[in-house]
Formats: C-alpha cells, structure tokens, sequence
C-alpha cells in the first residue's frame, strides 16, 4: 500500500488512527500496541501476503536472539554474545544475500563460465533491506548493552511499526522504544496529529505534485538511452539533472512522510534526509542523504574496519600516507562500494557506489592535505584563509556534478545506458537541439533549483514543533537563505490545506512509486 494512494490516506490511515487512538482509551497502553501492530502487519501484507511470513520470522527470530544475548551480557559471559551475535548476523545477512543477490550472483557466474545454473527468479520481499538493517542494529546495540529486555509485542511493534517499515528511516532502539514504552504513547494529542498531518502533507506534495512531474519528463530521455542509443549532449545533462531533482524530492517526500505519519501515532522518528544538495563536499553530501543508513554503514561497517587498520599500521610501523590510506582510503571506499551493492543487484549499482567511493576517498585525500597544511601554518602563527563566496560556490556546483554523474548510473536500467548518457554528457554525441530545452522543462528546474538552494526544507519550516527525534543535533546545519516557518495559525492552516489538496489531487494522475521502494 502507498503512502501516495487513495486507499492509504481515506482507508488505511483514519482506520489505524480511529482504532490505535480508541485502543489507547484503555488503562493500560497494551492493547494500543497490539493494534497498531496488527495494523502494521496487515499493511505489509497489503503488499504482497507471501513475504509476510518472512518479515515474522525475522521479528521472531532476532527477538529470541536479541534476548538471549541481552541474558548472555547480564551473565558476564562474553563469549557466549560473540557467538550469538554472529549466529544473528549470519542468518540475517544470509536471508538477504539469498532473496536480493543470489539471482545476480548465479547469472554472472553462468556469463562467466559458461555454466548452465538455473535458480528459479527470486521476487525481491518489499523492505527487506530496510528491516533486516534494523534487526542488525538492534543485535549490535544488544550486545553493546544499549538495549534492554523488551516485551514481544514492543518488539513486534518496533519491528514493524508502519511509517518506518518499507523505506526506513532505519531506527535503533533507544530512539523508538522508550517512546513506545512511555505513559503517553496511545493517548490522543491533538497536537501531534495536526504537527503529523502538515508534515506528511509537505511530503506527499514533494512526491505527487514536484518528483511525479520530474518523472514524466527524465523517464522518456532514459528510455530514449535504452531502446535507441540516443542521448546527445543536451539530452544527457538534461537527463542528469531531471532526475536528480526527482530522486531528491522522492526520497525527500517520502522521508516526511514517513516522521509525519509516525508523530501523528506520537512517535518522533529520526531524520533521514537534510538539504544534501546544499553540501560544500561530498562527504558532507552523505551525511544529510538517507542519513539513517550511513550513519549505521558508518558506525558498524567503517568504524571497526578503520579501528582494526589503525592498530595493524601500528603493528606495522606505517606513517604518514601509507597509514592515513590503510586506515582511512581503504575503509572508505570499501564502506561506499557496500553501500552501492546495498542498493541493489546489479552491476549499475556496483559502479554507483565504485564513483562514490572515489569521491569520498579524494575528498578525504585533500582534506588531509589541508589539515596538514594548516598544521604548518600554526606553527608560523598564521591562519589558513577562510573560503569566499565564489570557492563555496565552486565547491557546491563541484559536488552537484559529482552527484549528478552518479546519479545516471543509479537511474539508468543497463550500464550500456548509463555509459551513452555520460557520454553525451562530455561532448562525445554531439551538442543536440536546445529545442528539447522548452518553456516547461526550463521553469521546473528552475523552481527546482530554488526550493533546494534557498527555501527552508520542511524540519526548518517545522522547526517550532521539534519534528524529528533527532533535530536539535542538526537545527543550524544548512541553513536557508529564506527562512519561514509554520504557526497553527489561519495563515498557517489555509497554506497546509492547499499543500495538501494539491498533492491528494496530484495522485490522479498515477500512483508512482517511491524510487526506494525498490530497495
């Protein structure tokens, strides 16, 4: 079921909120649980009810771990957590590797080596890179200790809580959990319904109303790519920026929607997308893009990869750039390929996370020379010269470019594809016919260009609300050129009833769906 669909927002949504809100009426918050998780089951299944068994499996199968490492760690028995933890991950990230990846891996072998290998054609389950992330997290943060013994229910709750479900954001414990656990949860507040309600309205209208008609216009240039090989130079710079904008207003849309729908069941979820296309670099790009998951790539991929390098240097006896590109380039870029093959199957996604990852690994390269750099001139007693208006600008136009090229390969079908629309991009097809560049396409992305350098995004609009469960941590990061924000006021809550009509009446014209669900 979609976020953007009729049955969603006139079926679904005031059922689940009638029933959650009158089971929350009761002494106890329990039967509000049960509800809204009977409810969130019931919307997974919606989808497609054979993969339901799965996702139970997994909630049932990482509860049992996560509390008999829980058991383990109160015990002091160390040895036995390893092993649990590594039974938990094994089979998660078997599941995973099974359903997303064992079709890829049997058809290159086969290209490879001439074998004939059949594997019957594996339907990927919807979201079963997003809960299996968050299964991870919560094995890793029980045997860290930063999570307590929870019910089955709370569990079955945290697991499979809706709003978050299909696209993430990929939640830990101690962000979801005590909030479920509260004396408040299951108790109507007007308050966070109409808070809830303007988010998920900014967000649908993002999708349906700004990404939906961006579709319509970078869908035909790829197909165009992929069925005819035409894609000169007009066409490829007009097929990288289009579809820029809608994948950032997609996964923009989406990511309100989804911290809107959860505080208006009184649920603050944590931010999962900020401005990244106002980043002066790239690694700052990644750090406000699907934040959720780098943060956890970062905290359970990098980090350790990084910390076992630096203490093999030391054993070693490596210095200087050896060291740094043990402990950092390597990491680095081994971190953005995962990231890219967690994306999906296919050899696209493979060089999608191959360009980010030299990206990042170059970036990081010249900041260490700059660090470097102004090591030295502190010793002089001299200051390095902050950066003006023009190397900002530089750097961002720098960035958006980098972005955008990736951003071919992440969208085109083929790599054939991707490679025509880079090509026509550097000159190598021809200059093309400014006469695709219409009245139309020129003011889209225009008004595309302005939301996304200078408007305030929706968390800033929000901000008199505290939106997201981690807001305060990125309250002054990028901030707007044109700063407003929203008051339940009649000003206010005219322009969120129009924000809303426009993008329940924008569905008509077809329920897309959200670029991640493909994921």
């Amino acid at each position: 079921m979609l976020f953007n669909s009729f049955p969603f927002l006139f079926g679904f949504l005031p059922l689940a909120l009638v029933l959650t809100y009158w089971a929350g009426r009761r002494p106890t918050p329990t039967l509000a649980k049960l509800t809204l998780a009977v409810l969130s089951l019931a919307f997974y299944a919606y989808w497609n009810p054979t993969y339901l068994p799965l996702l139970l499996f997994s909630i049932a199968f990482n509860f049992f771990v996560g509390d008999q490492i829980q058991r383990a760690l109160a015990a002091e028995r160390p040895r036995a957590v390893t092993a649990l933890l590594v039974v938990g991950l094994v089979v998660d990230i078997g599941l995973l590797i099974y359903f997303k990846y064992a079709n890829f891996f049997v058809d290159n072998v086969n290209a490879l080596t001439g074998a004939d290998w059949t594997l019957q054609k594996i339907i990927l389950p919807l979201a079963i890179s997003f809960y299996t992330f968050q299964k991870i997290a919560y094995l890793i943060d029980s045997a860290r200790g930063e999570a307590r013994p929870i019910s089955p229910l709370d569990f079955t709750l945290f697991a499979a809580f809706f709003p978050q479900l299909i696209s993430g954001p990929i939640v830990h414990y101690k962000e979801v959990v005590p909030q479920l656990q509260g004396p408040l949860f299951g108790r109507l507040i007007w308050r966070n319904i109409l808070v809830g309600l303007v988010i998920m309205a900014i967000g649908l209208f993002k999708k349906t109303v700004i990404a939906d008609t961006l579709s319509s216009y970078s869908d035909p240039l790829y197909r165009m790519a992929e069925t005819n090989g035409a894609s000169d130079f007009t066409a490829g710079w007009l097929a990288a920026i289009l579809y820029t904008f809608q994948l950032y207003f997609d996964f923009s849309g989406y990511s309100d929607m989804a911290i809107g729908l959860g505080r208006m069941f009184g649920v603050k979820l944590p931010l999962n997308f900020h401005s990244p296309l106002r980043a002066t670099n790239i690694a700052d790009y990644w750090r406000r893009w699907h934040m959720t998951l780098q943060r956890m790539i970062y905290a359970y991929v990098f980090q350790p990869m990084s910390l076992a390098l630096i203490r093999s240097t030391w054993r070693l006896g490596l210095s200087g750039w050896g060291a740094f590109a043990a402990s950092v380039g390597f990491p680095t870029f081994l971190t953005f390929l995962i990231v890219g093959v967690w994306h999906g199957a296919g050899w696209s996604f493979v060089i999608f996370g191959l360009m980010h990852g030299i990206y990042v690994t170059a970036f990081e390269i010249w900041r260490e020379r700059r660090s470097k750099r102004q090591r030295r001139l502190r010793k002089l007693g001299k200051k390095m010269p902050e950066p003006g208006l023009l190397r900002i600008t530089g750097a961002r136009l720098v960035t958006l470019v980098a972005v955008a090229c990736a951003n071919v390969v992440f969208r085109a079908k083929t790599v054939g594809a991707a490679g025509l629309i880079l090509s026509g991009m550097m000159g190598l097809r021809g200059g093309g016919s400014l006469a695709v560049l219409g009245l139309d396409v020129c003011a889209l992305i225009a008004v595309c260009a302005a939301i996304v350098a200078f408007f305030p995004n929706t968390q800033q609009i929000m901000s008199r609300f505290d939106p997201a469960y981690n807001w305060r941590e990125w309250a002054d990061v990028a901030r707007p050129a044109i700063l407003f924000t929203w008051r339940p006021n009649a000003v206010g809550l005219v322009a969120a009833g129009i924000v809303l009509f426009c993008g329940v009446m924008a569905i008509q014209r077809g329920q897309a769906v959200f670029l991640y669900f493909n994921f």
